[in-house]
C-alpha cells in the first residue's frame, strides 16, 4: 500500500494521535477544544498525501529538497503556524507537533508488517520532504506573527512612555538650564 493511500485510509486514527499529542502541549492546549487542537491537521495530511502522489522531475526533486520551489498559495501549515502563535503555543511546541506527526505516521505505516518495496523508500523521502515543507511554512508564519506582536508591543510601549519621558526631559532641562527658586526646583523634581 502506498504511503499516501495509507494516510488517506487512516486519517482519523492519525488525527486522534495528533490531537492526543497536541493536548499535552501546556499551558496553551489546556483549554482548547478537539477542533482547535486538530487545527488544519486534516488539510495538512491531505496536502502531504497529494504531494507524495505528484510526479516530480529530478530537477523538481532537487529544488524541492532545498526549499527552492515557490509556494504560490497559503498552505494549511502556514495558517496553522499563525493560529498556534495566536493561542499561545511556543515555537518548540509547534515544531514538536510535526515531529510527533511524522513519527506516528511512519510507525503506523511500518506496523502493517508488509515487506518493504523499493518505491517505499521514495515515498518515505517524499513524505519527509512534505512534512519539512509544512514545518517551514508553519514556522515562517509563526515567526511573522511573533514579529507583528513584538512591533505592536514596542509601539504601545513607545507611545505610553512618550508623555512621561517628555515631562521628565522638560523638567530636567528646566533645572539644568535656568536658575530656579528652591520652590520651583522642588516642583520640577516632584514632576520628574
Amino acid at each position: 500500500m502506498r504511503l499516501s493511500t495509507f494516510i488517506r485510509d487512516n486519517m482519523e486514527t492519525i488525527l486522534l494521535e495528533w490531537e492526543a499529542f497536541a493536548r499535552t502541549l501546556l499551558p496553551a492546549a489546556g483549554t482548547m477544544s478537539s477542533l482547535a487542537l486538530r487545527d488544519h491537521a486534516r488539510q495538512m495530511l491531505a496536502a502531504v498525501a497529494d504531494d507524495i502522489e505528484t510526479s516530480q522531475s529530478p530537477r523538481e526533486q532537487h529544488e524541492k529538497s532545498q526549499g527552492l520551489q515557490e509556494n504560490e498559495t497559503r498552505s494549511a501549515a502556514t495558517t496553522h503556524g499563525g493560529l498556534r502563535h495566536d493561542v499561545g503555543f511556543n515555537l518548540a511546541q509547534l515544531v514538536a507537533e510535526f515531529r510527533a506527526l511524522r513519527a506516528s505516521v511512519l510507525r503506523m505505516w511500518a506496523a502493517r508488517k508488509v515487506a518493504p518495496l523499493p518505491e517505499h523508500l521514495e515515498e518515505m523521502t517524499r513524505f519527509n520532504e512534505a512534512i519539512d515543507e509544512a514545518i517551514a511554512d508553519s514556522v515562517a508564519q509563526y515567526s511573522e506573527e511573533l514579529g507583528k506582536a513584538r512591533d505592536t508591543f514596542t509601539a504601545i510601549l513607545g507611545h505610553d512612555l512618550r508623555s512621561p519621558l517628555g515631562a521628565i526631559i522638560m523638567s530636567a532641562h528646566n533645572i539644568a538650564s535656568t536658575r530656579l527658586s528652591p520652590e520651583q526646583t522642588g516642583k520640577a523634581v516632584t514632576t520628574i
